[in-house]
């Protein structure tokens, strides 16, 4: 805090400066974002208007398993933001 009352953000001049629970976040977002995507092809592949696959069966599944790698994508990004917010909030009181 500045002596204007004002705040001023933090600069990190290399990203191992900054603190543990930030480079998981950085981490598990960017798994999140590499498992959304392959979960995004994968769901492309087993969607009913194509012909990658032939066997209904297998497509069932693939749908199924891509539902699953989106639902664990959400949960990778939902975490660290929860994290850092409870941090912030246990840091500014």
């Amino acid at each position: 805090v500045q002596s204007t009352g004002q705040q001023q953000c933090k600069n990190y001049d290399s990203l191992l400066d900054l603190s543990s629970d930030l480079q998981a976040a950085r981490a598990m977002t960017i798994i999140s974002i590499m498992l959304s995507s392959i979960s995004l092809l994968v769901v492309f592949c087993g969607a009913d208007f194509t012909t990658c696959v032939q066997n209904e069966g297998a497509k069932s599944k693939l749908s199924l398993a891509a539902g699953v790698g989106l639902l664990l994508a959400g949960l990778l990004v939902i975490i660290p933001v929860s994290w850092s917010a409870n941090i912030t909030v246990r840091n500014f009181n």
